[in-house]
């Protein structure tokens, strides 16, 4: 039966800007436009599938002698020393071992660039290693940058000693973005199996998306993209992939691998069939989940999670066709306001999860695991792996994994987690 209410208390008009925006570690600005106003009587859908505890399972944080300011990512050297390279928000680079020694050392200062950039999404928001890394010792970033406002996608090399650090003055830029505001960079960037360069990007910032940015196919806005780092297509600094969806379509930019994202956040693949997934932050009600095709348009901001949006009477595009979340939960049930991608685990530690995709909220710090049926790949329950406490200071910015595949969850505040068998 469906339930008809008033807007609730807690339902907020939030962004992942406004989130960040209520953490100490960041400073806030509001959106250009205020919340537009919302049925008086809101129908809650019910949850379609059943939520229920994962026993057995622990979240341990790991042991370090420093907080890692405002951490937005986390990513392995591919050569084999066991140590992995976390990205914080403001410009410091550190390589680290998972393995509970709390060792670190620098990787790469970026402090000086990021200076002056301090709003709550601004600064740097991914770092991706070549999968032949340990043969030409290139890796990518992804920051933004002000005067003017942009998203900065650049190759840097790294040394050639055993323990590398990066080198500032290597550093090429591949790509620059112009952004109407401080808000919904996206940023995550990650190799595929493929071997080419993935790229999320938000769709500028503004509510309800006025001017269509994450549907308009000449704009990277609001779209997941493709492109071959190794190679050029004409005066570009990279290739476009041949088999990229829209790579002989004029109308298209060819760089171009999905469409329709508010503010997707965290790119993940599959270590067994190399499918991409993303979770993609939503406006006033809904936080999604997105196994992303090749070709697929995700809707926003024709749509808002599974639902018709109610700020966009008519679609941008023609017949258009889009392709609903595999899992999406509400701000009108309680559930969250801020979701962070998120794998999908194939690990050893935890048989229970595997096949599942693990993921959590900055906001109320719950993270779960959407069990997935194999046969049909629909999720058919959300298990809760951990709930924080009131006093627990936790603010997940991103779920990922270790060399091995195993759960690793990056927190604001300064902190790192394993999710663990109990003992």
């Amino acid at each position: 039966m469906k339930t008809s209410l008033t807007l609730p208390w807690w339902l907020p008009a939030l962004t992942l800007a406004a989130c960040f925006a209520a953490s100490s570690h960041g400073l806030a600005v509001p959106e250009t436009q205020a919340p537009q106003p919302l049925p008086a009587a809101l129908v809650i859908p019910p949850l379609e599938i059943p939520e229920e505890p994962v026993p057995g399972l622990i979240l341990r944080q790991l042991a370090f002698d420093r907080e890692f300011d405002s951490p937005v990512m986390l990513a392995t050297l591919p050569d084999q020393s066991g140590e992995q390279v976390i990205a914080m928000q403001r410009g410091e680079f550190c390589a680290v071992r998972l393995d509970g020694s709390g060792q670190w050392r620098p990787f790469l200062d970026f402090r000086e660039k990021m200076k002056g950039i301090v709003l709550f999404e601004e600064g740097v928001h991914g770092i991706a290693f070549h999968p032949r890394f340990a043969e030409n010792r290139t890796f990518y970033l992804s920051y933004s940058q002000n005067e003017p406002r942009r998203t900065v996608i650049s190759e840097m090399r790294a040394s050639d000693a055993a323990a590398p650090v990066a080198l500032p003055e290597t550093e090429r830029v591949l790509m620059e973005v112009p952004q109407p505001l401080a808000d919904h960079w996206g940023g995550h960037i990650a190799f595929g199996p493929d071997g080419c360069l993935y790229i999320a990007l938000g769709d500028g910032g503004l509510r309800d998306d006025p001017y269509r940015l994450a549907q308009n196919p000449w704009l990277l806005h609001g779209k997941i993209l493709r492109i071959d780092v190794n190679g050029r297509t004409g005066v570009l600094p990279y290739a476009i992939p041949a088999d990229n969806p829209f790579a002989n379509d004029q109308a298209v930019r060819r760089e171009i691998f999905a469409l329709g994202f508010r503010n997707p956040w965290g790119l993940s693949f599959d270590a067994r069939s190399g499918q991409l997934w993303c979770a993609d932050v939503g406006q006033d009600l809904w936080e999604e989940i997105n196994r992303v095709e090749r070709g697929a348009n995700y809707g926003w901001s024709d749509r808002d999670g599974p639902a018709q949006s109610v700020f966009h009477a008519h679609p941008y595009l023609p017949n258009l066709a889009t392709t609903d979340p595999v899992h999406a939960y509400t701000r009108m049930r309680g559930e969250g306001i801020c979701i962070v991608g998120g794998l999908l685990y194939r690990g050893k530690k935890l048989p229970q999860l595997d096949g599942a995709f693990v993921f959590a909220d900055w906001g109320y710090g719950t993270v779960w695991a959407l069990m997935m049926d194999s046969a049909s790949g629909l999720p058919v329950s959300r298990g809760v792996l951990h709930r924080k406490e009131a006093e627990h200071k936790l603010n997940p910015t991103l779920v990922t994994s270790d060399a091995e595949g195993e759960p690793v969850l990056l927190s604001q505040e300064g902190a790192l987690y394993r999710l663990e068998p109990q003992e």
